[in-house]
């Protein structure tokens, strides 16, 4: 029995190599990089995220590696199929938003790059704020950073 997305259509349902298809392209680390590009796997993606929200009443999701969904053939794009089809579906749009703006893939690391709407999972505020109660010295400062929005990361 096909168990899997690569048993039914496998070159639509994931990201492969352009030159050596029978490669995956492994941005996520995971092996299973899924192409949100592709008409019918973006369609997939978006009525799960609808079922979710509409059904079992979920107000927001948190992407983890979401720098994937941007991911078009020619790298990350902000404006990507992923994140048009999300801000203009009627549900979607109003759902609390929350990407880990980074991958492994190339240009993996988009703090600040995600579209209006979104927010971003900020790793300088997660790591100072660890750095500050272990009382590493020198943390303050960043500390405060961190605290007031992180200025030096996002244009605030």
């Amino acid at each position: 029995p096909t168990l899997s997305f690569r048993g039914i259509d496998n070159f639509s349902y994931y990201r492969t190599m352009p030159d050596e298809p029978r490669y995956y392209i492994n941005d996520t680390g995971t092996g299973n990089t899924v192409n949100t590009s592709h008409p019918r796997v973006l369609q997939m993606v978006t009525d799960s995220l609808r079922y979710w929200a509409q059904e079992m009443e979920i107000d927001g999701f948190r992407f983890d590696l979401g720098t994937i969904l941007g991911r078009e053939p020619e790298g990350f794009d902000q404006r990507g199929g992923f994140f048009d089809a999300v801000g203009q579906d009627p549900v979607l749009s109003r759902l609390k938003l929350v990407g880990e703006p980074w991958d492994i893939g190339p240009g993996g690391y988009q703090v600040g790059g995600f579209p209006p709407g979104w927010a971003e999972w900020n790793d300088k505020y997660r790591d100072t704020v660890r750095d500050y109660w272990r009382n590493r010295d020198g943390t303050t400062r960043d500390f405060a950073a961190r605290i007031l929005g992180s200025g030096d990361v996002y244009d605030l």
